[in-house]
């Protein structure tokens, strides 16, 4: 019988490899042109939930002709920040598409983080306004900075951000780093309604909500919306409303709104991100669409980006192993 190991890697372990935030979105291009093509294994994400705003979802992933594929853990208790915790933390297992033998386990948290905004820039490359300038961000938190950073990457143009957090400690620390570090101009404003009016993109990073923050009047034309929340952060109007409605996978919105999200329905028309990634559907066509995109975060994505932080991993060396099977 034959040895099986595999690699292990923290979290420390992968921000060492110093992977920037133009290849993760390349990357998940890729994977969702994968996807659009139908050459992916991604079923809707299963959860359990041990408490009434919680949950830890399975997130397994196959791209059948790149012969990669692994599963997320991941976990969501935004009661966490309360006790010194990441509100998000997960673990990712690659394996041998061959054999099935695990290759490694590697922290997942840093890379729910960037492939989803990466999947927010994805959709902006293919579905905003090219001279986009105004950033409206609700929520300052690790997605509100990772989708700024993200969309500044593919939206050069953006030269003003205007944010909102319930903390506001959280927007000022926002306004300050991202500033010093993008160069943008960053305003803390005091309301949702500034923070949307006026915006090219509207991005809601926010938790659970037990109403909607984006009222339809405020979703300007020619607006790109992304909303992080699987529906609950624009209001009916907005979501039946728009132009077009996007989504990562349709199948997937379906089934979270048999679990609860979507708290408005689904618009009857979509389109799917992977299908315009590919040239199958047209994402922006006119420049006063409004188009509001909603993904509920796939794990093909999260795979495709372990897969190549993996691959680096090996080359460079050195990572701790975790014998399963002795010889």
């Amino acid at each position: 019988m034959g040895r099986i190991e595999m690699i292990l890697l923290s979290r420390k372990d992968i921000l060492d490899l110093d992977v920037g935030i133009g290849k993760i979105i390349s990357l998940v291009e890729a994977g969702m042109a994968e996807h659009g093509r139908g050459r992916v294994e991604n079923p809707p994400k299963p959860g359990i939930h041990a408490t009434p705003n919680s949950f830890i979802h399975a997130m397994p992933a196959y791209f059948k002709d790149l012969g990669i594929g692994g599963m997320k853990w991941v976990a969501g208790y935004p009661d966490n920040r309360e006790i010194g915790l990441p509100q998000i933390m997960g673990t990712l297992i690659l394996n041998d598409m061959k054999t099935g033998a695990p290759l490694c386990l590697m922290d997942a948290t840093w890379i729910t983080a960037v492939r989803t905004a990466a999947a927010s820039a994805v959709t902006a490359i293919y579905c905003a306004r090219r001279n986009s300038r105004v950033l409206g961000v609700v929520g300052a938190g690790v997605q509100g900075r990772y989708n700024m950073m993200a969309l500044k990457e593919v939206l050069p143009s953006l030269a003003v951000v205007k944010v909102i957090d319930v903390n506001r400690g959280a927007a000022e620390s926002f306004r300050r780093e991202l500033g010093e570090r993008t160069g943008v101009e960053i305003t803390v404003c005091e309301d949702v309604e500034s923070v949307a009016r006026g915006s090219d993109i509207i991005v809601t990073a926010t938790q659970r909500l037990s109403e909607p923050l984006i009222r339809d009047e405020w979703f300007g034309k020619g607006c790109l919306g992304l909303g992080l929340e699987i529906g609950r952060a624009w209001d009916g109007e907005a979501l039946h409303g728009a132009d077009k409605f996007v989504t990562d996978d349709w199948g997937q919105a379906k089934y979270f709104v048999a679990q609860g999200a979507f708290p408005f329905g689904l618009p009857s028309r979509h389109l799917e991100l992977g299908r315009i990634v590919t040239g199958q559907e047209k994402g922006r066509e006119r420049e006063e669409e409004r188009i509001l995109a909603i993904n509920t975060g796939l794990a093909l994505a999260d795979v495709i980006v372990a897969n190549h932080v993996y691959e680096l991993a090996k080359q460079r060396g050195g990572h701790q192993k975790l014998t399963l099977l002795e010889e």
